[in-house]
């Protein structure tokens, strides 16, 4: 309640003191209708393509004879890790005016900077999350068997992808499809550096533009009811999705995960997947180090023209304190989330339990730029412009990630192993540290890298709620995004996603020593 509750009932009531007149107008305003009407068109549009792209990449590694089946596995999953406005940045860097496209073959894709742009970005980073929700249904509902059948029976290829296959991974599209809606709505980092400098806004960028560029009680008043209308948007999506349980496997099978195959000999599924992979990462990742290493902005990116001096700039006392300061926030809010998330999952059985486990996903769904006006109105008053606000809203926003990830483990745990050990006289404390604890270890340990991974990347709340003393790496970031020197972003942008990928190998092995 401290943590999610507290904060949002806040919110909700600040917004309703306005009273229902003020509120609407503050929705269908000159101010807001744009960004309100941007943000539910990218979000239906982002939603439709990513699904559709994240079914068909979960057919082609799960269904077909793709070509380094695991490292396209690894290469399709590699957006979650890369921040958003990192991506965004790439993208610029790749597609944009005299980018490394247009340097090489004298093309730039018009409307990197607008709506193109931004709806480009978010689909890349929404379509592994549907990739993931598709390949775990087809791990767990479609079973191969009855495609087998249904080839045997002679129907093609397309007919059993039409009345097999799709019919059975229902739960699992509806699932994906409120999950990417409700991240799409909720993105702020490529829409605010692809969206702002061609006027184009969204809900959550307008939100930031009346908190930080904006001093009046109407921009205030007008930030806090797109907060509370964001809320209530996310509860309408996601909290049906989340009783129903869309997007889990109810049909268990005998096949592990990722090992059904129909038989399907066709590579070029799995071709069309790794070029889709170079496209949308790999040349916006080479671009962006490109920049980082090149001399100056339009200087040819050859060897001889390549140099550090960016990134030894880039690592100045500021910029090495914020650092510090990410690192510090990240692994304090992973502790946190790990011991609230086992406390959860202790109480997960009890109808309190489940009743605080639907409280944590809803709080990982809440937009960061709401959860973080939510923060201001609760605990502003004594803990503005900190750190300790920034940890309270991590926490807030991250204990889902902790919960989810132990409470899987625990529900596969055998009771017996318990229940020998209280028999055999050890109390219910003795039976968790010598039984249960060292069992969820891999589990403990995953949950600890994912929030460090979420934390260090995090610019959201962060760019919200930062002060003189309590800026992150990724508010220096967007800072120098926002005063334009492309050399020493990207540097910088470099930089934190090498660390990023550093974390993300380790949790990688503990994942898989897990499984």
């Amino acid at each position: 309640m401290l943590l999610a509750g507290f904060p949002l009932f806040e919110l909700l009531a600040a917004a309703a003191a306005q009273g229902w007149v003020n509120a609407a107008r503050s929705l269908v305003g000159a101010a807001t209708a744009a960004p309100v009407v941007n943000t539910l068109w990218t979000g239906a549009m982002v939603t439709a393509v990513a699904v559709a792209g994240g079914t068909a990449a979960a057919i082609a590694t799960e269904r077909s004879a793709a070509p380094a089946r695991r490292w396209l596995r690894l290469a399709l999953l590699l957006p979650l890790v890369i921040p958003s406005f990192v991506a965004a940045l790439s993208w610029a860097q790749a597609y944009g005016p005299a980018g490394l496209v247009d340097d090489l073959l004298g093309v730039a894709v018009p409307g990197v900077y607008g709506p193109f742009g931004v709806v480009a970005v978010l689909v890349v980073e929404a379509l592994p999350l549907a990739y993931l929700a598709v390949a775990s249904g087809l791990a767990s509902r479609a079973e191969p068997d009855l495609e087998r059948a249904a080839r045997a029976s002679g129907a093609s290829a397309r007919q059993v992808l039409v009345t097999v296959t799709l019919p059975l991974l229902r739960p699992a599209l509806a699932g994906a499809a409120a999950l990417v809606f409700v991240t799409t709505v909720n993105a702020f980092g490529a829409p605010a550096i692809l969206g702002l400098p061609a006027r184009f806004s969204t809900v959550t960028t307008r939100i930031y533009s009346d908190l930080a560029f904006a001093a009046s009680p109407a921009a205030f008043a007008r930030a806090v009811t797109l907060s509370a209308a964001l809320v209530v948007l996310t509860l309408a999506v996601v909290a049906p999705a989340d009783a129903r349980g869309l997007g889990r496997g109810a049909v268990r099978t005998a096949v592990p995960a990722g090992g059904g195959s129909t038989g399907t000999s066709a590579r070029w599924p799995g071709v069309a997947a790794w070029a889709y992979v170079v496209v949308v990462t790999a040349v916006p990742l080479l671009a962006l180090v490109l920049m980082a290493l090149t001399r100056a902005v339009g200087v040819v990116p050859t060897p001889a023209n390549w140099t550090l001096a960016h990134f030894a700039e880039a690592l100045d006392g500021d910029t090495v304190a914020a650092l510090g300061r990410s690192v510090v926030l990240a692994g304090a809010a992973a502790t946190v989330v790990v011991l609230l998330g086992g406390l959860l999952t202790v109480l997960r059985h009890r109808r309190l339990g489940r009743g605080l486990g639907t409280v944590a996903i809803l709080s990982f769904a809440v937009p960061g730029t709401t959860l973080a006006v939510a923060m201001l109105l609760a605990y502003g008053p004594w803990l503005r412009d900190t750190v300790a606000l920034i940890l309270l809203a991590y926490v807030a926003k991250f204990w889902a990630l902790g919960h989810r990830t132990v409470a899987g483990a625990a529900d596969g745990l055998p009771a017996d192993l318990s229940r020998a050990a209280r028999v055999s006289g050890a109390n219910a404390l003795t039976a968790i540290r010598t039984v249960v604890v060292p069992l969820l270890r891999p589990a403990f340990a995953a949950a600890w890298l994912a929030v460090f991974l979420f934390g260090l990347h995090e610019l959201t709340m962060s760019s919200l709620l930062y002060g003189p003393g309590s800026k992150t790496l990724a508010v220096v970031i967007l800072n120098l995004a926002q005063l334009g020197d492309p050399t020493v972003t990207s540097a910088l942008a470099v930089l934190l996603t090498a660390l990023l990928l550093a974390v993300a190998t380790p949790l990688l092995l503990v994942v898989r020593a897990k499984r």
